[in-house]
């Protein structure tokens, strides 16, 4: 009588999606794929909302006066309220993608750790949370506010394979290097929303313009105490304005300008203290 041999195969083991790092790592992707995608979309539609302007401004004003009524898609039904309610939607999705990176972000750095307020607000990424939050929760919606969101989506997607090893720091280096542009790109960004902010404060574009200027005037300026690039973008745009500063205000022009000089010494010797004690 012939001997059956029964061959037993084990099931291929399937990806350990219990694994922490893993729905770390997931979480982290889907949230810039999130602020990149959604915030794309929401630039199209808003150029072309830029770009029918005379459509919903009143010439009478010089197109200073809007038309609150007046709407590009017409009609009632489910789907007309869900495309006419869209770039909310997106520009919404895009800052949750934000927080969810945020998140996955504070669990690496802090994991174990208990950071003071202190600590937070000296850090770039809660600085840009907060930002977010501040989008989120009111201040109009603009292509420029999701800009450097958006930058930094793109610049640690293209890093992504490195981004959760733990010798990446050459790795940021080196992308940082390669985008040093988009990095200034952000901080003229930053800047432009200052402007425009206060410009909404003085026209009384809402009741609440001023107060939104108020409260991104003060994370802007911790980002002009901690972000390298925020300090030189600015020290460029006051360099622009010396020829034109009358000689008797010289002194003070000069000082404000070393002020922020001297932040990025400071900058540069915690960095080098940091790589020393690492």
């Amino acid at each position: 009588m012939t001997r059956t041999i029964q061959v037993i195969r084990k099931k291929s083991e399937a990806k350990n999606l219990s694994d922490p790092l893993q729905r770390q790592k997931l979480a982290w992707t889907i949230g810039h794929v999130l602020t990149l995608g959604c915030g794309v979309l929401f630039s199209v539609t808003y150029f072309f909302h830029v770009l029918l302007f005379f459509k919903y401004r009143s010439w009478k004003w010089l197109f200073l006066r809007a038309n609150k009524g007046y709407s590009i898609i017409h009609g009632g039904r489910w789907y007309h309220h869900v495309l006419r309610g869209s770039p909310t939607i997106l520009f919404r999705l895009s800052l949750i993608g934000v927080f969810v990176t945020w998140a996955v972000t504070f669990i690496q750095d802090y994991q174990g750790s208990n950071p003071t307020w202190n600590d937070l607000l000296g850090v770039e990424n809660f600085q840009a949370l907060l930002i977010a939050l501040l989008w989120f929760v009111g201040g109009g919606r603009s292509f420029y506010k999701l800009l450097p969101f958006m930058i930094l989506s793109y610049m640690h997607l293209i890093n992504k394979n490195n981004e959760f090893k733990k010798d990446s720091k050459d790795e940021d280096v080196k992308v940082t290097r390669e985008n040093v542009k988009l990095l200034h790109l952000i901080a003229y960004s930053e800047v432009l929303v200052a402007v425009t902010l206060l410009l909404d404060a003085i026209l009384f574009k809402t009741g609440t313009s001023g107060f939104m200027f108020v409260i991104y005037c003060c994370i802007y300026w911790l980002r002009l105490n901690f972000s390298p690039y925020a300090q030189v973008t600015l020290l460029r745009i006051l360099s622009k304005f010396d020829k034109k500063i009358p000689p008797a205000h010289k002194h003070k022009w000069n000082t404000v300008k070393k002020f922020f000089f001297m932040r990025m010494k400071q900058h540069e010797k915690r960095k080098d203290i940091a790589k020393r004690t690492a």
